[in-house]
C-alpha cells in the first residue's frame, strides 16, 4: 500500500499520511471481515484480458473471479475510493465489458457482477442480460467511430493532473490576451 501512495506522487504530507491512515483502517477492516465469513471460490485474481469488439480491440484485468455454487461466477471489481451505489453498478460500461471478457475470452457464465466498496465494506451486486451485453458492444462500436473520425471532447475532472498529454488538450489550454489592434489613422 505505501508503495501505491509513494507512486502516486502525493506532495502534501498531511493528505499522504490521511490516505495512509484511511487505507490502513480499510484493509484491517476488509481482512477482520474476511476472517468470519465464509470466503468464496476464487478462480482467478488480477486476470488480465484482450477483447475484440468489432473492429476495437479492448484490454482490462478484472479483479476477482469467484465460482458460484451453480457453476457460473461472479465477477468482483473492487473500489477504494467514492462507494459505488446500485445505479452506477445497473449502468457500469465497465462491469458490462468484464462480464463480455468473461463470457467471450473465457467461457464463463457469469451470474453476478459486484463492484465491492472498501471504504465501507459493502459488496453492490448486480446482473447483464443478452441484450444488456449486446447494447455494451454497440456503445463501444459508436465510442470507437467517434474517436476515429475525431469526434470525441475532453471530459476535464481529477484524471487530468495524470494526463501526458494535458499541455495539448483544448480543454486545458490557457488563451493568451492579445491586444487588439489599433485602426490605422488615414491622413
Amino acid at each position: 500500500m505505501r508503495k501505491g501512495l509513494v507512486d502516486a506522487g502525493i506532495a502534501d504530507r498531511y493528505q499522504y499520511e490521511l490516505y495512509l491512515k484511511q487505507g490502513t483502517q480499510q484493509l484491517q477492516q476488509f481482512l477482520e471481515l474476511t476472517r468470519t465469513t465464509a470466503q468464496p471460490e476464487v478462480l482467478q485474481t488480477e486476470q488480465t484480458f484482450d477483447l475484440q469488439v468489432a473492429a476495437t480491440k479492448l484490454r482490462g484485468r478484472v479483479d476477482r473471479i469467484d465460482r458460484l455454487a451453480s457453476g457460473s461466477v461472479a465477477i468482483v471489481d473492487y473500489k477504494t475510493g467514492k462507494p459505488k451505489s446500485q445505479e452506477e453498478a445497473d449502468e457500469s460500461l465497465q462491469l458490462s465489458l468484464y462480464a463480455l471478457a468473461a463470457r467471450e475470452v473465457w467461457g464463463h457464465e457469469v451470474a453476478q457482477l459486484i463492484f465491492y466498496n472498501v471504504e465501507n465494506n459493502t459488496a453492490i451486486t448486480t446482473t447483464r442480460n443478452n441484450a444488456q451485453l449486446e447494447e455494451a458492444k454497440v456503445r463501444v462500436r459508436e465510442v470507437a467511430e467517434a474517436i476515429a473520425e475525431g469526434k470525441f471532447d475532453a471530459k476535464p475532472g481529477y484524471q487530468c493532473v495524470f494526463c501526458p498529454y494535458r499541455n495539448l488538450c483544448p480543454a486545458t489550454e490557457k488563451v493568451i490576451f492579445v491586444a487588439p489592434r489599433k485602426a490605422a489613422r488615414a491622413n
